[in-house]
């Protein structure tokens, strides 16, 4: 009773940090599988959700920055749960300038060869929600597991965007050349965004041990 009416009126409220940063995360997986539908499929109702998604995610942002805020104490490093918010919100926002990027140019459906490409983008945001589900169950070997497996992902991704750039090399169209180096530039971005919310990922799990 009287823990009850301490915890009510004088403790600090817990915030479960951990599962906003996860919710985050599959808002994040949602709009990388919305970005790949979106350029490989006929239709415009999976690049409106991008734009809806994204609207989510940053609600998201807004709620666990609130809390985080707010907090009198959190359960792990603060500056670590700022870092990892900040993060993921970057890769919504990439994302969006993605698909923002692509209508200025008119581009509404990628060749084949971009399709690896947007393909590993959607394994490395399923890694990384997959890693946020096992911080929240306190698998930590996972966790760190899930980490490297993005970092794998996105150094494939990587020797793929190092390949259409080269054959880009040899295009004489300048146009075409401009736009797709472009695009191909804001796909590396956002992989290079999740590597980076991977490795502050696996930040969170030492600085728990």
């Amino acid at each position: 009773m009287i823990h009850s009416l301490l915890k009510k009126y004088i403790l600090p409220k817990e915030v479960d940090f951990i599962q906003g940063l996860q919710l985050h995360a599959h808002t994040i997986e949602s709009i990388s599988n919305d970005l790949l539908l979106c350029f490989t499929q006929e239709g415009r109702q999976p690049c409106q959700a991008i734009l809806d998604d994204e609207h989510k995610a940053k609600a998201i942002r807004e709620k666990n920055m609130k809390e985080l805020l707010n907090a009198f104490i959190t359960p792990i490093d603060r500056e670590s749960i700022y870092r990892v918010i900040t993060q993921l919100d970057w890769i919504a926002i990439s994302i969006r300038h993605f698909l923002l990027e692509a209508n200025a140019y008119k581009v509404s459906h990628l060749d084949q060869a971009y399709h690896p490409l947007i393909r590993k983008l959607t394994l490395g945001a399923k890694l990384l929600r997959y890693g946020f589900d096992k911080l929240k169950e306190e698998d930590t070997t996972s966790v760190v597991t899930q980490a490297q497996e993005v970092r794998d992902t996105y150094d494939a991704l990587v020797g793929l965007y190092i390949t259409e750039m080269a054959r880009l090399s040899k295009c004489e169209d300048r146009e075409k050349v401009f736009v797709e180096k472009e695009l191909l530039r804001q796909l590396k971005e956002i992989g290079k965004r999740l590597q980076m919310c991977a490795n502050s990922l696996e930040d969170i799990v030492i600085k728990m041990q």
